[in-house]
């Protein structure tokens, strides 16, 4: 059961109208039912690997409570079983054959330099793993607290508001990832059922469906087989797949954050905002503050700073940002592109810190976005639109190899960028079609986000105040559910993020 599915639109609805019908410890355990109906919807099977892991971590952190006053080493004992039990689990379903497939490559390797055909024809097993969906979000949510918690925050002692907190349907398959203190406040203290919040929720989800159905599937269908081409293809081709993916994985991903969001918020619950227009980033930084905003500040608090982060030398401050994109790249796929793509990025994010370093002895202010009194030229309009461009450019770059199955896939993607061959689009007819819809529909996105952050700096944050004229919702409504159909999708598609 997907966002985007039928079943979804039935299931959401029965639970909604229970949730509000039932208080106290029956709405508590409709929660916590609701979410592992959900999750076993696809393998019943895994929801026992979850209660497991959810359980262990609940009393994990109980321990780690009772022990930190009276024994600080039995306290860190048990956080570090608790954290090698969550990252034990986690490599085991995501790394397992990507390990194997190393170590029997290595071995190969080793057995040709010394002329070994017994190690040179080894080859690696491949275990049957099925990745379980969205396990390196609730693994990354019970390190946070277990690790919280061994700071000083207080454990929760009540198993179903843990369970509801790892199990939490809205958020469970693919994030945002939360923080259990500002979930368990709004879970025992949700929002009023109100006209406003029953507007800001729907509104999200309708954008949600809108992003996913009406723009990143059809761009998917598009760019697909320039992305399974072995062969050179046009440039045309090339150069809609080398934009294509960064729009489809932008909407894929905000689109179901934007359902989850307005899921969650029809129980009164306001999740954390997981996008803040990342693609009008002016630097690598600015971008990854505004794209997947719960993992970056996750990796930053429990990977970036744990490391030592930016309070050491010149030096490992910089070793440790690589380092952490590094990681970074490597949870989002086991493969060597996803290392690659990491990397890129942590060399562009110390470029960016060099280059801010420059600034701030050439030109000192200005190398703050915030710090801006339009005096300097490194402050004027054309300056940001050119900071913004390449920054986007960066980023769709490092998205291709992020997209293509593997590096050799990668590279025939850039290589026929530059091939001056401008044959068009050799998709379907039907997908030329559904392009044409695509493009409308990224127009009619485009207003809708300008309308929606005008509102914002106006100051109008209230949700009350979000409300338009009846005509004007009407409308806006009606055009977004007539691109949805035009879209026409056969099927419910699985989002991006799931594969993580």
């Amino acid at each position: 059961m997907i966002f985007s599915s039928f079943q979804y639109m039935i299931f959401l609805p029965i639970v909604l109208l229970l949730y509000w019908k039932l208080r106290g410890f029956s709405r508590l355990l409709l929660v916590v039912a609701s979410s592992y109906f959900f999750y076993m919807s696809w393998i019943p099977a895994f929801g026992l690997l979850l209660f497991l892991l959810s359980t262990i971590s609940w009393g994990l952190g109980l321990a780690i409570a009772q022990q930190k006053s009276k024994s600080p080493a039995a306290a860190k004992g048990f956080l570090t079983a608790g954290i090698v039990l969550n990252l034990a689990c986690l490599c085991y379903y995501k790394y397992s054959n990507f390990f194997l497939q190393n170590v029997f490559a290595a071995l190969g390797w080793a057995g040709t330099q010394m002329h070994d055909a017994t190690l040179a024809a080894v080859k690696a097993p491949v275990l049957d793993v099925i990745l379980p969906l969205g396990i390196s979000f609730f693994v990354f949510e019970f390190i946070h607290y277990l690790v919280d918690v061994y700071k000083g925050s207080p454990a929760v002692k009540s198993w179903m508001e843990f369970s509801a907190f790892a199990a939490f349907f809205p958020s469970q398959i693919a994030g945002p990832i939360k923080r259990y203190q500002e979930f368990e406040s709004s879970l025992r203290n949700p929002l009023p059922w109100s006209s406003a919040l029953l507007y800001e929720g729907m509104t999200l989800i309708v954008q949600g469906l809108f992003k996913k159905i009406a723009i990143a599937d059809p761009i998917g269908w598009i760019v697909a087989p320039a992305y399974a081409a072995t062969a050179p293809i046009s440039a045309v081709d090339a150069w809609v797949a080398f934009f294509g993916f960064s729009i489809q994985i932008f909407c894929d991903f905000s689109g179901y954050t934007d359902i989850g969001r307005g899921s969650a918020l029809l129980m009164g619950i306001r999740l954390p905002v997981n996008f803040e227009l990342p693609y009008l980033a002016q630097d690598i930084a600015l971008f990854w503050r505004r794209w997947h905003i719960s993992l970056s500040t996750w990796i930053r608090d429990y990977v970036y700073i744990p490391m030592g982060g930016s309070r050491c030398t010149h030096v490992e401050g910089l070793r440790n940002l690589f380092l952490t994109m590094t990681i970074c790249g490597l949870w989002h796929g086991a493969a060597w592109q996803f290392v690659v793509w990491g990397s890129m990025h942590g060399i562009a994010l110390i470029v960016n810190r060099e280059w801010k370093r420059f600034l701030d002895k050439v030109a000192p202010g200005h190398s703050n976005e915030s710090v801006d009194n339009g005096s300097h030229v490194l402050s004027s309009l054309p300056s940001k639109i050119a900071n913004v461009c390449m920054t986007f450019l960066f980023v769709a770059a490092c998205f291709v190899m992020f997209r293509a199955p593997d590096l050799p896939h990668t590279m025939n993607i850039f290589g026929s960028l530059f091939n001056f061959n401008f044959a068009g689009l050799s998709s379907s007819p039907e997908l030329l079609i559904k392009s044409g819809v695509t493009v409308w529909a990224l127009v009619y996105l485009g207003f809708w986000i300008l309308t929606d952050q005008l509102k914002l700096k106006l100051g109008r944050t209230n949700p009350a105040q979000l409300i338009y004229s009846l005509p004007v919702r009407l409308a806006a409504w009606t055009a977004t559910i007539l691109f949805i159909i035009a879209a026409k999708p056969t099927q419910a598609t699985p989002f991006i993020y799931f594969q993580f």
